[in-house]
């Protein structure tokens, strides 16, 4: 089980909900900002759960509207869920980046490729932290959680922001050196 898991079955916990409603949740949340999660995977899972025994689902109609089917967690399924809380809480703290990618194939690039790529990476941590700021900055009714979630986004990106400049400074250094020998 994944964290889209814990997602996914921790929205269910709060309420019973269709596939379509937890994908609105999720991103009304911005949790696919962070965690890779579209619309086929939701139902993908919610169908996977139900094969599992952690939901039940029940089709509606109401009025004109189509058909849709209604999901709700299973004491099966809430077991999960607490399990998967207790072992996502005990995991080692893990923070992959997708720019590391990048940044271990620098040295295969040309000096004005490597410069764009790490320019790049600049640009998205400042556009990422300019969105978290603006969401900050914006009086809603975000939960104390979805609130600490974002405040905690926002010191990483001080902390990336932080890092690249020390990086790219380095690495300038580096390709100096390697020049003159």
């Amino acid at each position: 089980m994944s964290t889209i898991d814990l997602i996914i079955l921790g929205s269910l916990c709060q309420s019973p909900k269709s596939a379509y409603d937890l994908q609105k949740q999720i991103e009304a949340r911005n949790l696919s900002r962070w965690i890779k999660i579209g619309s086929f995977t939701v139902y993908k899972k919610v169908a996977l759960y139900e094969k599992k025994g952690y939901v039940t689902s029940e089709t509606t109609k109401s009025g004109k509207m189509p058909e849709k089917t209604i999901y709700t967690l299973t004491p099966s399924g809430k077991k999960e869920f607490s399990d998967l809380m207790t072992r996502f809480s005990l995991t080692e703290t893990r923070v992959f980046l997708d720019f590391n990618a990048v940044i271990v194939n620098l040295a295969l690039l040309d000096d004005f490729s490597a410069k764009e790529c790490i320019a790049n990476i600049k640009n998205s941590i400042e556009n990422t932290k300019t969105q978290i700021s603006e969401q900050l900055s914006m009086p809603n009714d975000r939960s104390f959680l979805g609130q600490a979630i974002l405040e905690q986004q926002s010191m990483l990106l001080d902390a990336l922001e932080t890092w690249e400049k020390d990086f790219e400074q380095q690495l300038s250094d580096h390709q100096s050196s390697n020049k003159e020998n």
